[in-house]
């Protein structure tokens, strides 16, 4: 005997068939997915907060500088200022040398912490990131899928999540910004001292 099913039972059962049956919207909705988004975003948050606090770069006019030399680094060549139009433009370009550096050991430690936390929810709960029914018997291969998620969530997303949203300056809290140009009149009043001694 066949039997009628209702309008009813179809509509119940219509959201668990397509949360199953849709490999897209399964991923989506996957623990590994929205870890990836939102520790990117996270991250990402993270490093432009510290860039106007802690990275005050200065402002250069036009035609600091009166002699330039390329200067290879690696495989990579880079010009670099030897010659000033005065020491206190010198002094700033230094001051610049050194906040860029100091971006490069944010994104390293941004980088780190990525990892350093993909690896401690990794081992605090395996299946998350491998499946049901898996435990991490092998540090290594661990180790090397949190570098991995370490990539991903700490240099690649934050990078997208900046190309892609409007500039900081328009939506970060206006303090942030107000401590920078506090920071930035403030070396600037040091290096003005040492370039008239």
């Amino acid at each position: 005997m066949t039997r009628i099913r209702f309008k009813e039972e179809f509509m119940e059962e219509k959201p668990s068939h397509l949360l199953t049956s849709n490999p897209f919207l399964k991923y989506v909705l996957s623990f590994r997915f929205l870890y990836i988004f939102l520790g990117g975003f996270f991250f990402f948050l993270i490093s432009i907060s510290i860039d106007p606090i802690f990275i005050p770069t200065l402002d250069m006019p036009d035609f600091w500088c009166k002699k330039w030399i390329e200067k290879r680094i690696g495989y990579r060549s880079a010009e670099e200022c030897v010659e000033f139009t005065s020491k206190l433009e010198e002094l700033k370009y230094k001051h610049n040398r050194r906040m860029e550096k100091r971006h490069s050991y944010k994104n390293f430690g941004i980088f780190f912490s990525a990892t350093l936390v993909t690896l401690v929810f990794m081992l605090l709960n395996p299946s998350r990131f491998f499946g049901e029914r898996v435990a991490i018997n092998n540090k290594t291969g661990a180790i090397a899928t949190a570098v991995f998620y370490g990539v991903i969530i700490g240099f690649i997303l934050p990078t997208f999540y900046q190309l892609l949203l409007p500039p900081s300056t328009e939506w970060l809290p206006h303090e942030l910004f107000e401590i920078r140009k506090a920071r930035v009149e403030l070396i600037l009043r040091e290096i003005a001292e040492i370039s008239n001694i």
